[in-house]
C-alpha cells in the first residue's frame, strides 16, 4: 500500500524516494488529500516550503475542514516567515488529532479578549524548547492587565521558567484545576498577540538559572577550566523521532568540529543515548561529559551561563542558551524547523544565535566543516 511505503522511506528519513512514490501515487489518485499530506510534508523536508504550499493549498481545497490539511498550510507559510497568515491556521493543529486538552473547557479559553486583571493559565504543549521560546510572551501578557499569569511546564522546567519575566506563579506536570480564570495553549500566543513577523524578546537574557545552582556550577566549571575559554556542545536529539533523526549530526563530525577548539575546554552537554555515542572517542578527545550531572533545565542553564559558547543541533539546549543571552551556533539541515526560515544566519527569535545550514540535503560534512574554521577563526 502506498501510504505505508510512503511512511517507511520517510521514517528511514529516505525522501526522494519518498517523493518519486508520492508523485506515482497522485498520479493514480490526484484527488487524495491524504497523498498531498504526505507529498507537502516531505517537500517541507527537503527544504522547499513554497511546493510544500502548492501540495497544502491543493489538499485543503479538496478538504476545507480538515484540520490537518489547515495546520499544514500553516507550517509551510510560516516557514516562509508569513507570520500573519500562517498562524492563525497553524491554530487548528489543536483538532488534529482530537482536543489536545482534556479537562480545560473551550468557555474558558481565551481568544484574545481584554484580559481585565484576570489570571491567565498558559498552558504546555510540544517540546522543551517550544516552552522555552514561548514562555517570552508572559511578560506582553503582564503589560496587557493579566491579573495573574500561570504556567504549566513539563517536569524539569519548573525552576528554571520560575525566573522568566512576567510569570507569577507555575505549575510543574499536572495543571491546575481551579487556580486561573482562562487558559491559553503556550503555542497560540503569537496569533492572539497579533505577531506578523518573529519577534526578538524584550529583553535578553529572559531567563537565568537559580542562583545556587549558579554559584555551584560556577565553582565546578571553573575548577575544570580555569581562565580558558569555555564551549557547550549538542549533536542529537531523540533518536525515536524521524525529525530529530533528520537534526542529528554524528557525534564523529562533532569531535572533528572541536579539534578547532584550540585551548578551550569542551563540555558535553548530551542527554539520553546519544551521550554515550563514541563515548571513549570523547574523553580521548578531551569533552568533558556531564550527562549524568545535569538533574534539570536549570542545571543546564547554569552550566550555561559559565560558557562562552554553545555548539547545537535544533535542540531545547539550543534555546535556552540563545534565551540565556549566550552566543549560540545552530546548526540546521534542511528543511529545518519552521521557526527558522529557510535561509540566513540570523533569527530574530534570538539576537545572540548564528545559524549554520546544510546546503545539500543530509551533508552535514560541509556544515562541520564550516564551523570548524569558524570556532579557529574565532578563538585565535
Amino acid at each position: 500500500m502506498s501510504q505505508t511505503q510512503v511512511q517507511a522511506l520517510l521514517q528511514q528519513v529516505q525522501l526522494d524516494a519518498a517523493l518519486d512514490l508520492l508523485n506515482e501515487w497522485l498520479q493514480r489518485e490526484p484527488q487524495s488529500t491524504l497523498a498531498l499530506q504526505y507529498q507537502g510534508l516531505t517537500r517541507l523536508w527537503l527544504g522547499d516550503a513554497v511546493a510544500a504550499e502548492a501540495s497544502f493549498r491543493a489538499a485543503l481545497a479538496l478538504d476545507p475542514t480538515l484540520p490537518r490539511n489547515q495546520a499544514n498550510l500553516g507550517i509551510s507559510l510560516l516557514a516562509q516567515q508569513r507570520y500573519a497568515e500562517g498562524l492563525p491556521l497553524y491554530e487548528a493543529r489543536d483538532q488534529v488529532d482530537g482536543p489536545r486538552f482534556p479537562g480545560l473547557t473551550a468557555q474558558r479559553r481565551w481568544q484574545g479578549e481584554a484580559l481585565a486583571g484576570r489570571r491567565l493559565l498558559l498552558v504546555r504543549e510540544q517540546g522543551f524548547g517550544d516552552q522555552i521560546q514561548f514562555i517570552r510572551f508572559a511578560a506582553e501578557l503582564k503589560a496587557l492587565s493579566a491579573g495573574a499569569v500561570i504556567a504549566s511546564v513539563s517536569p524539569g522546567l519548573g525552576s528554571l521558567l520560575a525566573s522568566a519575566p512576567g510569570v507569577d506563579a507555575l505549575s510543574e506536570g499536572d495543571i491546575p484545576s481551579e487556580a486561573y480564570d482562562l487558559w491559553c495553549p503556550l503555542m497560540s500566543l503569537p496569533c492572539l498577540l497579533g505577531i506578523a513577523a518573529p519577534p526578538a524578546p524584550a529583553r535578553l537574557p529572559y531567563l537565568h538559572a537559580p542562583a545556587a545552582q549558579h554559584q555551584h556550577w560556577q565553582q565546578r566549571i571553573d575548577a575544570w577550566a580555569g581562565d580558558k575559554p569555555r564551549i557547550g556542545v549538542v549533536w542529537a536529539g531523540s533518536a525515536q523521532s524521524a525529525i530529530d533523526t533528520r537534526r542529528t549530526l554524528p557525534a564523529a563530525l562533532m569531535l572533528e568540529i572541536l579539534h578547532a577548539r584550540g585551548q578551550a575546554v569542551a563540555f558535553s552537554l548530551q542527554l539520553g543515548d546519544a551521550a554515550l555515542t563514541l563515548i571513549d572517542q570523547q574523553i580521548a578527545a578531551g569533552l568533558i561529559p556531564l550527562f549524568d550531572l545535569l538533574q534539570d533545565f536549570a542545571d543546564t542553564a547554569a552550566v550555561i551561563e559559565q560558557l562562552d559558547l554553545v555548539i547545537s543541533v535544533d535542540t531545547a539546549v539550543a534555546h535556552l542558551a540563545a534565551a540565556l543571552g549566550k552566543p549560540v551556533w545552530l546548526l540546521l539541515p534542511v528543511g529545518a524547523d519552521w521557526r527558522w526560515g529557510q535561509s540566513g544566519e540570523q533569527t530574530p527569535w534570538y539576537p545572540s544565535m548564528r545559524i549554520f545550514r546544510q546546503t545539500q540535503y543530509g551533508n552535514w560534512r560541509d556544515v562541520a566543516l564550516s564551523v570548524a574554521g569558524e570556532l579557529q577563526r574565532g578563538l585565535a
